[in-house]
């Protein structure tokens, strides 16, 4: 099971090296500037309104510097709020846009949303290959979201993972249907841009790709 890492060790050296980036531009400005005080020409010395903006200068970039700094800790911190959060999921079922459905010990379960109600609807499974190895009817044919469980085909075919479609029809006409993978949360992965939660198999989806929680 994958639990959630430090973020705070971690979040502590996202920020220094950010505010040791943000001293170096500093130190580099400040130097500049005693240079070219310390070599200016005696009979044409810099007056006051250049030295006074270029002082100003040096004052904005210490600031931008400062505030991606601050800007920088705070996305992290959010991050790491949000994995801190996911991992209440743990142990439970999640609902994500996909056609995967993992056949574990002869079960397995998986989900469709019909934008229009359906007078006949089936699901083909098919394997790594794509190959259609089980077609069965499903009964709830209403507009929304509905889940079935698949036996593998009364236990004939072995554990692993698998594709479905769902196919819908009214009156002849095709019922748009979306498929939607269900697994439990067997653990979660903060990284830069979020959180992705991991079913029992290691496969991973973005936490704000998930459609339900249960």
């Amino acid at each position: 099971m994958t639990t959630v890492n430090n973020a705070s060790s971690v979040g502590a050296g996202v920020n220094q090296a950010a505010v040791s980036a943000a001293q170096e531009l500093s130190d580099q400005f400040l130097t500049l500037l005693t240079a070219q005080l310390q070599n200016q020409d005696p009979l044409n010395p810099m007056d006051n309104a250049e030295l006074t903006s270029q002082m100003a200068q040096i004052s904005t970039v210490t600031g931008i510097s400062q505030l991606n700094t601050t800007m920088e800790w705070l996305s992290y911190n959010m991050s790491s709020l949000q994995s801190t959060q996911a991992a209440s999921l743990l142990g439970r079922q999640a609902m994500v846009g996909g056609d995967l459905i993992s056949l574990d010990e002869g079960q397995a379960a998986g989900a469709y949303q019909l934008s229009a109600a359906a007078t006949k609807a089936e699901v083909i499974v098919t394997n790594s290959s794509g190959a259609e190895v089980d077609r069965f009817s499903v009964n709830d044919l209403s507009p929304g979201v509905h889940t079935f469980n698949w036996d593998g085909k009364g236990g004939s075919l072995p554990d692993g993972k698998y594709s479905f479609r769902v196919e819908a029809m009214v009156d002849g006409n095709a019922v748009q249907a979306s498929t939607l993978s269900i697994f439990d949360v067997a653990g979660v992965r903060p990284y830069a841009g979020g959180t992705v939660i991991l079913d029992q198999h290691g496969n991973s989806v973005d936490l704000n790709n998930v459609y339900q929680i249960s």
